[in-house]
């Protein structure tokens, strides 16, 4: 009957709920009262909670709740700035349930690389070409906030030549500015454009310093060639797309350990040869106790006591279908970079580096010979061609990410320790619309694995 009237009369509940506000401030001011003054407004607060269980009427009610009223009037310790204790009090109470999903159950976690491409995206961009155009008004706002996709546009008023870039500097705490300076060659003026540039990592992707001898990216167009702009002509019009924002399981694990196949987020700390206090995000491909080996055909092959002649994976095996989607007949093509492309080994790296040898040498006019990389050369010496087997050590794992053309991961540095495993990518909330840049253009919620 009690949770009946509740819900059924408003002013039950009212009734309800200022017993509770007493009963709370009457705990919060225990130590500040007297016992008799404590006595009296216990007693009121137990009398409307009888009536309320009795059944009593409107008038009844209405009696209780205003001696109540009276009593705690007069007995309790008026607070300073009530409204705003309340609110602190709220807001604080917020906080620590957000704290403790954040901590138990489900981390948000954003993707600033492109280790995991194209399952889960990292932050790229790239020069719009002339044909064109740059979203404006409402359909620019949603690229913006629902699809993640900035613009970046910067047209001459004149006969403009670059002089200078300033570093990025920070502006209301979160948000940058980055200053352009030319000299307009018709009025002999100088002209200053302050613009919010593309970031990444708390670096500005149009570099800076003087146009001629700075550090200037090629997102700022001809500036390397002493070049003057005329007037309407595009100085930036860049895109940038932002990586996927996802949440991290962080309670199963506290039941079971991790399956092949899943795609896990884990700290790089006592992990030698990699950035330490670092969360990472990849693909769980071997377990304790495997025997693993990369073919030069790209394909993991797994020994273990279930498959103790070697199981070699393919696009049967869950999850394993995208990874292993591309075609792998006699002459398969050469991996590529953020397409699904298999296991990289270090045979199959260094095609790709020779296939990278020869664009360049063909856009550039020389031998292939002459070209060379000064980093990352070596993305696999664990993992070198088709023979080179990688025992799993007890209690620990081997992680790579599904872009392994671009990708430092177990071939590089190892196995990981279990005890650093702490969730599993399970959704995507942002972006909400797709990034029509990109060879999977939308990712939203479930499906991206």
């Amino acid at each position: 009957m009690y949770y009946i009237r509740w819900l059924i009369s408003k002013r039950f509940r009212m009734a309800a709920e200022f017993c509770h506000q007493a009963d709370k401030l009457l705990n919060h001011q225990r130590d500040q009262l007297s016992p008799a003054a404590g006595s009296e407004l216990r007693e009121s607060i137990e009398n409307l909670r009888a009536m309320m269980r009795a059944g009593s009427g409107r008038k009844k009610l209405e009696e209780g709740v205003a001696k109540l009223e009276q009593t705690a009037s007069r007995k309790l310790i008026p607070y300073r700035n009530p409204g705003i204790r309340e609110n602190v009090e709220v807001m604080l109470f917020a906080v620590a349930i957000a704290m403790s999903i954040r901590t138990f159950f489900f981390q948000p976690m954003g993707i600033p690389t492109g280790s995991m491409q194209p399952t889960l995206y990292g932050i790229t961009e790239g020069n719009l070409g002339q044909a064109e155009s740059v979203p404006t008004g409402v359909r620019g706002w949603v690229q913006h906030y629902l699809a993640g996709v900035s613009h970046y546009h910067l047209v001459s008023g004149g006969n403009w030549q670059l002089m200078s870039i300033d570093p990025p500097r920070k502006k209301f705490l979160f948000f940058y500015k980055q200053r352009l300076t030319f000299r307009d060659l018709d009025t002999k003026n100088k002209i200053v454009r302050d613009i919010s540039p593309p970031m990444n990592t708390g670096k500005s992707m149009l570099g800076y310093g003087r146009a001629l001898t700075g550090s200037l990216s090629e997102f700022v167009l001809n500036s390397h060639n002493n070049y003057i702009y005329k007037q309407g002509e595009d100085i930036i019009k860049m895109r940038r797309e932002s990586g996927d924002h996802l949440l991290v399981d962080r309670f199963t694990y506290n039941f079971r350990k991790p399956n092949r196949g899943e795609i896990i987020v884990f700290e790089t700390k006592t992990i030698d040869g990699i950035n330490q206090d670092l969360f990472y995000i990849k693909r769980l491909t071997g377990l304790p106790g495997d025997t693993m080996r990369i073919g030069d055909d790209r394909h993991l092959v797994i020994k273990n006591n279930s498959w103790p002649n070697g199981k070699r994976l393919d696009a049967s095996d869950h999850p394993f279908e995208l990874v292993y989607s591309f075609d792998a007949g006699k002459n398969p093509e050469p991996a590529k970079d953020s397409h699904f492309s298999g296991h990289v080994n270090q045979v199959a790296y260094e095609k790709v580096l020779q296939q990278r040898r020869n664009t360049l040498a063909m856009e550039s006019g020389v031998d292939p010979s002459r070209i060379f990389f000064s980093n990352g050369n070596n993305i696999s010496p664990h993992f070198t061609d088709g023979t080179q087997e990688f025992v799993v050590p007890p209690n620990r794992y081997i992680a790579m990410g599904d872009n392994t053309v671009s990708s430092k991961d177990s071939r590089d540095w190892g196995s990981l320790p279990g005890k650093n495993v702490f969730g599993k990518a399970i959704f995507i909330y942002w972006p909400f619309f797709e990034q029509s840049a990109r060879t999977r253009p939308n990712r939203f919620g479930w499906a991206f694995q």
